[in-house]
């Protein structure tokens, strides 16, 4: 049997079974997208004028969304190191932000 293949069907083939392989991390735009819609429902919103006493920004939300969609043009590796960078991004300025306990003054019981 006669392999028909070139150089360029080969190698797509070849980082096709190395992306099987390779443990890579990716994000979903449909999960990002709807995670964007969920920021903006009346629930949420409320949920967070009731524990921070303002409405919820929703600008990081679309801003995962955009990133998601950049990633998708990328190869598996290099996504896997962006959004790896991200999630330690966003750990970093979730750990300086406010929480809950921050409006509440704690009650003898």
């Amino acid at each position: 049997m006669t392999d028909h293949h070139d150089e360029d069907t080969t190698a797509l083939f070849d980082e096709i079974e190395k992306e099987k392989k390779g443990d890579y991390q990716t994000c979903s735009a449909s999960q990002t997208f709807d995670a964007v819609w969920q920021c903006y429902t009346l629930g949420s919103q409320a949920v967070n004028y009731y524990r921070y006493g303002t409405k919820r920004d929703c600008s990081m939300k679309w801003e995962d969304f955009k990133f998601c969609l950049t990633t998708k043009t990328k190869s598996s590796e290099t996504a896997d190191a962006m959004i790896r960078e991200r999630e330690r991004q966003k750990e970093r300025v979730k750990r300086k932000q406010r929480n809950s306990e921050e409006v509440w003054e704690a009650r003898d019981i």
